[in-house]
């Protein structure tokens, strides 16, 4: 009876052991994905990306932001979607704690509509690679500057 118990005991240990494991595969995988929502929103979704850091101290975040063919029903004007993704690393560092380094913000070109990806990376891992759906040539620009003030979220 004793030898049974080890026994049990142990396949207990190995499975929960092979359990971790998999818990904390060190894969990239995407945290979240938002659209075209209002400031605060987005600042929800990037609390609960710096919660998620806070969790994983050795991991960064990738956002991957895209432009979209249109923007609320107009043509986009050129540097619009960096302009507007230019606010999310400064809230999760200056508002939020989470060190520069571990925050990465890549142009990811443009999709039929904004679309920004988040990426929880852990350590050593490769970033993953932007996934464009509409090529820049077949994006229409409309006349103007972009003026970055014109982006920022005043919470």
């Amino acid at each position: 009876m004793d030898l049974r118990k080890i026994v049990k005991s142990a396949a207990m240990v190995l499975i929960l052991a092979f359990s971790l494991v998999g818990a904390t595969s060190e894969k990239a995988r995407l945290f979240d994905k938002f659209g075209d929502i209002n400031c605060e929103g987005e600042m929800a979704r990037l609390d609960n990306l710096a919660i998620q850091l806070q969790n994983e101290p050795a991991a960064k975040a990738v956002l991957i932001f895209y432009g979209g063919k249109l923007v609320r029903g107009k043509l986009p004007r050129q540097g619009e979607a960096a302009a507007r993704a230019a606010r999310l690393k400064p809230y999760l560092v200056d508002r939020r704690g989470i060190p520069a380094e571990r925050v990465v913000v890549i142009d990811g070109g443009y999709a039929e509509k904004w679309l920004v990806e988040v990426w929880v990376i852990p350590q050593e891992t490769t970033n993953p690679s932007p996934s464009p759906t509409i090529p820049t040539e077949q994006i229409k620009f409309r006349k103007g500057k972009v003026n970055p003030r014109d982006y920022r979220c005043e919470i």
